[in-house]
């Protein structure tokens, strides 16, 4: 397997150490890598798997090996095999990361067929409300999720005042349905405030990226099956 990088993070996760490579793998200088936190730049999905094996080698002393996707800068994905262990005494560094390009794992849906799934429920949605009555069907909790999907996997994070437009959803609907999910614990707020229903950016949590890409793993299953199927009445 080919070599994408090698880092040292402390406690916190925080990088403290990155070579050259890891630098070239992510599309990033070290000046905007040092500091930033190796989750950061870990696929959404992945990183409460991460977080649980980055204490378990600081709490065992035991290397561990897993497999993730890293994000780059540009928000595109790379399968990685990354092995952890513990760093020599002696310095900043707590558990030193080294990287190697793998393939996805068995089963695994590519990031860039996660997202065009996304992207065409979320334009059938709106074909279908330009054609139908919006207010026939209704259902913003699942708009919002799906923008909120597309948009972090475009590498922007949204904000309530964007969906007004982008879903035609008004602004007291809104606001009632982005505090249920955040209720619900679907989604999280970069910043908090009494004013961060109205601007603050916000993204999936954790737990819900990972139900959305099981949800749309098996979309594009059924899809890729329909259009095998369809292939015999050509």
């Amino acid at each position: 397997m080919t070599e994408r990088g090698r880092i040292g993070v402390d406690t916190s996760g925080a990088i403290v150490e990155v070579d050259a490579t890891f630098c070239h793998t992510l599309n990033a200088t070290a000046a905007i890598l040092l500091g930033s936190n190796m989750l950061d730049f870990t696929a959404p999905a992945d990183r409460e798997r991460c977080r649980r094996l980055m204490r378990r080698v600081v709490h065992t002393g035991s290397p561990i090996s897993t497999t993730k996707r890293l994000v780059r800068t540009d928000s595109s994905h790379l399968w990685v095999q990354g092995h952890l262990s513990i760093a020599p005494p002696g310095t900043e560094v707590c558990v030193t990361m080294i990287f190697e390009e793998t393939m996805p794992g068995s089963g695994e849906v590519k990031p860039e067929a996660l997202l065009k799934t996304a992207q065409l429920t979320l334009d059938a949605r709106r074909a279908r409300g330009a054609i139908f009555c919006p207010s026939l069907f209704a259902d913003s909790a699942w708009d919002i999720l799906l923008a909120a999907y597309v948009s972090e996997a475009e590498g922007v994070l949204l904000t309530p005042t964007d969906l007004e437009p982008m879903l035609g959803i008004g602004h007291a609907t809104l606001t009632r349905w982005i505090r249920a999910l955040e209720v619900q614990g679907l989604i999280e707020f970069e910043a908090v405030g009494d004013g961060r229903a109205g601007g603050a950016a916000f993204q999936l949590t954790c737990d819900a990226h990972q139900r959305f890409e099981r949800y749309l793993s098996e979309r594009y299953a059924v899809a890729v099956s329909a259009a095998t199927d369809l292939e015999r009445f050509r």
